[in-house]
């Protein structure tokens, strides 16, 4: 008789997992992680490129500001223009 009644010997150890459970938890955690580091890269090289432009030209750096104050007022203008349909 074992203690608390179960059985004597130790429980079978389940196998390792395989390439593919493998490959699935690497997909999973990399498709998670994708989208936030690919924005972070964006912005970080962005910055980047305008600094660089500023170096380079004055005109150059504020047109791209302008340009990218353009695009997210345009944005704002078209979300603000076409509302979602709810229901």
């Amino acid at each position: 008789m074992s203690f608390y009644y179960g059985p004597p010997e130790p429980p079978d150890e389940e196998k390792p997992a395989g390439f593919r459970e493998t490959m699935t938890i690497i997909w999973v955690a990399f498709s998670v992680l994708a989208v936030p580091l690919a924005l972070i890269l964006g912005v970080f090289f962005g910055i980047v490129l305008i600094i660089w432009l500023f170096l380079f030209s004055r005109l150059l750096g504020a047109l791209t500001i302008v340009v990218i104050l353009g695009a997210v007022a345009g944005y704002g203008v078209w979300e603000a223009k076409h509302p979602p349909k709810l229901g």
